[in-house]
């Protein structure tokens, strides 16, 4: 008896170690230190709020004279570039890529100004890399004369343009400084990416004007009385003709 109550109470015991550490196992783990300051950090900024761009200057929407007149001469030097590679086989004689280089050896410090007056204007933009994006607007330049050479056709085109910068090349400082900077002089419409800041805008738009409509004329009711018919009058009775009596015979006694 006394050995059964003793195995009893090992048993128990065993039991009790088990559930023991069995609750033991199931409590949670405590955090480590490391754990602890993570969970203090602030939260992470999500990837929207990162890709959302710092705000900056916008960029400039019109050009002040100097910086006008420096895209109109990057314009026409351009033009003679693309002018030199596209024509120089269709005619040779006329050698205009050698228009090209002598106008760019003439007028070097003029294109020198042209350039920074540029470059300054992409700087006030604060979009990147001026130098850049002066590169990148002078290759659109070159892009859009290369497809309008395209749409007249080559043939047609160095026939007019070459003669074009024949004429540039012959050009003084100051012809050059008239064409680009002065409209009424040059007798020119010059075409531009950005309007002049000081030139304002003197009409509106057209205005819009009401037009009256007549109203429609109300329909009549369909209840309103009809007036009455007149009535017909009452034709006139035939008068009845007596018939002539027959002739009488006398009889001759």
């Amino acid at each position: 008896m006394s050995r059964q109550r003793a195995a009893l109470r090992l048993s128990l015991k065993a039991l009790t170690g088990a559930a023991v550490l069995g609750a033991l196992l199931a409590l949670p783990a405590p955090a480590s230190a490391a754990a602890a300051k993570e969970a203090a950090k602030p939260p992470a900024k999500t990837a929207a709020a990162k890709a959302r761009p710092a705000s900056g200057p916008a960029t400039p929407a019109c050009y002040n004279r100097s910086e006008h007149a420096a895209e109109q001469l990057m314009r026409l030097h351009t033009e003679m570039m693309v002018v030199g590679l596209t024509c120089r086989t269709v005619v040779p004689d006329k050698k205009p890529f050698d228009l090209y280089q002598d106008f760019s050896v003439k007028n070097r410090a003029l294109l020198s100004s042209s350039e920074a007056s540029l470059i300054a204007f992409y700087k006030r933009s604060g979009g990147g890399n001026a130098t850049r994006q002066f590169d990148m607007f002078r290759t659109e330049l070159a892009n859009e004369v290369s497809r309008r050479a395209a749409t007249i056709g080559i043939p047609q085109y160095c026939a007019n343009f070459v003669d074009r910068s024949a004429a540039a090349k012959d050009l003084t400082a100051d012809d050059l400084r008239t064409l680009t900077s002065d409209e009424k002089s040059a007798g020119l419409m010059h075409l531009a990416s950005r309007p002049l800041c000081d030139v304002k805008v003197v009409s509106g738009p057209d205005t819009n004007y009401a037009v009256a409509s007549a109203a429609p004329a109300p329909a009549k009711a369909a209840t309103a009385k009809a007036k009455p018919a007149k009535a017909a009058a009452p034709a006139k009775p035939k008068q009845k003709v007596a018939a002539v009596p027959a002739k009488q015979s006398v009889a001759v006694r």
